[in-house]
């Protein structure tokens, strides 16, 4: 089964606080993300992060709290708005589909197995691999990172949200993290939505990843005296229908630095590492 979404536009997230933030497309009202990888561009403090965790169901009330509540998400159908949003059901979608990374747990003070049991655990075999003799807090900050993102990123899951993954994260830590999306890509990894600094610059410029549409972002903070601070964003969506070579090279480029001592440099894409245009059209 070939999974999607579906989003309809004007689509507003609100909070009771006075937040409240509406995004809207440059191009037509309806958008469907399909297979493939696709890379979100945009200041600090634009709305990134907030339209993903809305993508992935985390920010459950969607318009009710706003004054237009056009914008519908749909999931393989399912659609999921102010009035009609499910907290649980939003949850088993989550644990059945979705991998989100970073995502905001605490390790339990068990063994790494138990861990991803408690914390995953969808697939028996893969708990295999993990021991039963490591307590993740006994673990360094880099060995932490490199479990949790082996527990997070299921290779079983389709769609796989990953907001800034490579911050933080030592050369090493980042081929780990290469290694793994190439992985998943290869078995059941459907559809990938990737923030980072880092890479995006390098994803811009290459023609494996084409600028397929704009959100626009309206952002107003009302206090209580009843003034409101707004301001105006644009995020740039960008898509790979196949990110297999870019995955391939940043290993490369990892390997390359990490046998040069270089570990703390961005990673810089030569003229040409062999990328396809072939897969390149995608049409909005």
């Amino acid at each position: 089964m070939s999974h999607h979404f579906d989003v309809s536009f004007p689509l507003t997230f609100a909070e009771a606080d006075g937040f409240a933030i509406t995004f809207t497309l440059r191009k037509g009202s309806q958008f469907r993300f399909e297979r493939g990888m696709y890379v979100l561009e945009g200041a600090n403090g634009v709305g990134k992060s907030t339209f993903l965790n809305m993508l992935a169901l985390i920010l459950g009330n969607i318009g009710p709290l706003a004054a237009r509540q056009a914008g519908t998400i749909r999931f393989d159908g399912e659609a999921y708005d102010g009035r009609g949003f499910d907290c649980y059901r939003a949850a088993a979608i989550r644990e059945r589909h979705f991998c989100i990374f970073p995502q905001r747990v605490f390790f339990l003070p068990v063994s790494t197995r138990d861990n991803y049991l408690m914390l995953n655990g969808s697939d028996p075999e893969q708990a295999k691999t993990f021991s039963r003799r490591q307590i993740p807090d006994r673990l360094s900050g880099g060995q932490q990172q490199r479990v949790l993102m082996e527990i997070v990123l299921d290779p079983g899951k389709p769609v796989w949200f990953l907001d800034e993954p490579l911050a933080n994260l030592d050369v090493r830590r980042r081929l780990d993290f290469w290694r793994l999306l190439s992985q998943g890509w290869r078995q059941s990894v459907e559809t990938l939505f990737f923030i980072d600094h880092l890479t995006t610059p390098l994803i811009r410029r290459h023609p494996d990843f084409q600028p397929v549409n704009v959100l626009r972002t309206y952002t107003e903070n009302r206090g209580v005296d009843g003034d409101a601070e707004v301001d105006f964003g644009n995020i740039r969506l960008y898509y790979s229908r196949n990110p297999e070579p870019f995955f391939r090279y940043q290993m490369q480029a990892v390997t390359r630095r990490r046998k040069r001592g270089r570990s703390d440099e961005p990673l810089r894409l030569d003229k040409d590492w062999g990328a396809s245009r072939a897969d390149a059209g995608h049409k909005v």
